[in-house]
Order: C-alpha cells, then structure tokens, then sequence
C-alpha cells in the first residue's frame, strides 16, 4: 500500500511542478544516452571491421607455426584438423619479404605465399578481399598479385612486369640472393591500408622456389566458426596430436592492437558518460526546487502519519521517473540515429557542401580564386572505408540505460533526504 502511495504522489509532484529545471534534466540524460549509444555503436563497427579485416585477409584466427612439422606431415595434421567441427578451413601459407622493382620505383614488400586456389578454400577471405583490377589469379608460377596501394606508389599497371629479390637461407651470413619475374595480374583491396600499401600475394608453389622453402617451413592457418572458441579449438588440438607444435589464436599475435582498441572504447564511454552525470544535477536542482514548492504538502503527510522514508521514496521515485523517461527517449532516438547515420552524414556534407558552391559562385569566383576543398566527413582517401560501419550491442545499450537511472536515482536522494527531514509544525503553522 505504501509503495503504491508512494507511487501516487511522486507522479503527482513531478507532472504539478513541471519545470524548465525537470524539462532539461530528461533532455541531458536523454543526451547522454544518445551520444553513448551513437558514438559507441560507430566504435563497435570500426573496431569489429577492423578485426574482421585483418583475421580474414591477413591472419587466422588459430595459427600452427613452423618448427617440430617433422614429426607428422602436412596432410597428416589436415586430417587431424578436419575431425573438428568448429573448424572450417586449414590454409598452409608462407609469409616472407623481399624488393620489388618496377620501372618507377624499388621498395621492400612483404609477400604472402597462399595455395591458388585460396577463395574456395577459404570463404571469409574472398568475402573480404577486393580486386579493382585485374583477376585473382595465382595458377601460373610468375603470377603476383599486389595491394592497390603499392601498385599505385610504385607506378604499375595490370600485365606489367616486376622484379622480386629474396634471400634463401636461414643464416643471414650464408644467405643467397635470388630474383623472378612476375607479371602483374591483378590488384588487391584488404580495406586496411597498411596491408595494401605494402604487400604482395602470390602461390605456395611458386614460394618453393623464391624463398628455397619446402613443406616444413609453412605455417597453417586454421579459420573457426567462432572467434571467441580459439582457446577452446586451441586446447582440443593439443590433447588429439598435435601437442608438440606452437600454436597461436589470434589474441596472441594482436593482443596489444585489440587491447588498445578495447580500451579506447571504454575512455570514450567513459568521457560521454560525463554528460548524463551532467543531466544528474539538473535533477537536483529540479527536485529541490519541488520541494520548496511543495513543503507544505510534505508538512501535512508529515502530520497525518507518513515517516521520513516515505517521503524520500516519493522524490526518490521522482528521479527514477527522470532517468527511465530520459533513457526511453535517448534510446529510441540512440537507434534512429544509429541506423540512419550514413544518411544524416550524407546530408550534412550535402549541406555544407551546397555552401561552399554558393559562397565560391559569389565570392570567390569574382576574385578568381580556386573553390574551397570538398567537405567530407569520413574521407575514403584519409579513413580508407567504404561507409559508415556501425553495430548496435544491445547489452551496451541495457548498461547505459541502466546506468543512466542510476544516476538519476543517486542524484534524487540528497534533495529526497533533505524533503524527508521537513518539521510538520514549521510548514503548517501559519495555514
């Protein structure tokens, strides 16, 4: 019965004194919990872009590193691996280095050596490898495929030939240079421009003979259908033969770039956050004001029996109101947003864009000046995406709500503390 009175009169207080104090405290909050949902949204699908790009086209998320292979043969360890269901693709691959020389330029490159039929045995790298040019194309011995960066630096077209040194050998002091022409048979796009300003692609086979390589030197790259069950794969492939060999996930060999990015997101979150914390004085000074407003209302529960818990309860459940309306309204308006960004985005550059042309026509063009720079927000050039990546985590989305009633309520309880210890005698003995 109590609560329900308590109900009662905390909604009657807050709807009779609606004020501009109450107006913004729902507007900072729902503030707050938009910009919290937007920017992190954004985060996630940058970050999980990010990670996509470089598991799927550079590294795998398990890796069986060259060493002990000795032991147990290549086609050996795939029948091992394939036993697995988690697993669903196994790619022995070669990475090394050398210098390429066009007519243009010569620069060190990294090479990646992959069997040639690389896009049906393994599907997240052709759904995430781009070719703009030419053919992905590594059946024939003298085929090099380069990134459209490094093709671009280093003046090459389509059917060019280049010129690759390495040296063969482990010891660098007994080590023998070696070259091979290539014709260049197609370009490739990662979306990570580190990769494709510096790496080339070409076939385990023709790798045999570049780098004096034979099957003990490969790596074995192993693709799961879950990312976060890397340890658990990991675990089972070291209880069922393969115990003996150096076995990586991805966390190992990109822990430090995860992390970071990780815990640039929570800084982030935690500098916006700072905003609803903002909205939590509002209420205060909200509450307070409907309290002076209301002290002789309070005088009287006072008088006929209501304790001082009731009466915190009552502006207590004030502020929870506060933060569950402001909560609502940012996270629907957090969602349309988020969905709709790229459009917003699109019509902001429209916008600002439209300026530019019309102060070059009135201005500039009088004065025979060149047109201000096009005004883009995310720039292909500079940030290297195709889009706007967002993903919406909804358990991201349940503690910013969560938090932000939170702190309504904790913001509520001084002003709440401070009704509850109202003296019934002074606030009605003049009525």
């Amino acid at each position: 019965m109590k609560i329900k009175l308590s109900l009662f009169l905390a909604k009657r207080y807050l709807m009779a004194k609606w004020s501009l104090m109450s107006t913004l405290s729902i507007l900072m909050i729902s503030f707050g919990v938009v910009t919290l949902i937007v920017v992190l949204s954004i985060m996630n699908g940058f970050h999980n872009t990010f990670r996509t790009k470089i598991l799927e086209t550079n590294t795998y998320h398990v890796i069986i590193q060259p060493g002990n292979t000795q032991s147990i043969s290549l086609n050996n360890i795939k029948s091992i691996l394939e036993k697995n269901k988690d697993i669903i693709s196994v790619i022995p691959y070669f990475d090394g280095e050398g210098i390429l020389k066009s007519r243009w330029l010569t620069r060190g490159i990294v090479i990646k050596a992959f069997p040639g039929d690389i896009l049906q045995q393994d599907i997240g790298f052709k759904n995430e490898i781009r070719v703009p040019e030419g053919e992905f194309d590594l059946s024939a011995d003298d085929h090099i495929l380069l990134g459209e960066e490094l093709a671009r630096e280093t003046g090459v077209y389509i059917g060019d030939f280049v010129s690759v040194l390495t040296f063969r050998g482990e010891d660098i002091s007994f080590s023998q240079p070696d070259f091979k022409i290539f014709r260049v048979a197609g370009f490739f796009k990662t979306g990570y421009w580190e990769y494709d300003k510096n790496m080339a692609y070409i076939s385990i086979d023709t790798a045999y003979e570049l780098f004096g390589i034979d099957k003990n030197d490969l790596s074995i790259g192993i693709k799961i259908k879950n990312i976060s069950k890397a340890d658990k794969v990991v675990h089972w492939m070291q209880n069922n033969g393969l115990g003996d060999f150096y076995i990586l996930t991805w966390m190992d060999i990109n822990r430090i770039l995860f992390e970071a990015l990780q815990n640039e997101k929570v800084g982030i979150g935690f500098v916006v956050m700072l905003i609803i914390v903002s909205g939590a004085f509002n209420i205060i000074g909200s509450l307070v004001m409907t309290i002076m407003d209301k002290r002789k209302e309070i005088g009287i529960l006072r008088a006929i029996g209501a304790t001082p818990s009731d009466i915190t309860r009552i502006f207590v459940i004030d502020g929870f109101y506060i933060g569950v309306l402001g909560s609502a309204i940012g996270v629907f308006t957090g969602f349309f947003l988020t969905l709709n960004i790229e459009r917003i985005f699109n019509l902001f550059e429209s916008i600002v864009n439209g300026l530019r042309d019309i102060i070059y026509v009135l201005y500039l063009t009088p004065l025979n000046k060149l047109p201000l720079p096009r005004f883009e927000i995310l720039s292909d050039s500079i940030y290297y995406l195709e889009g706007v990546p967002v993903e919406i985590h909804f358990w991201d989305v349940f503690i910013i709500s969560a938090l932000a009633i939170l702190i309504s309520i904790i913001a509520a309880y001084y002003p709440a503390k401070k009704a509850s210890i109202t003296k019934p005698v002074d606030t009605i003995r003049y009525e």
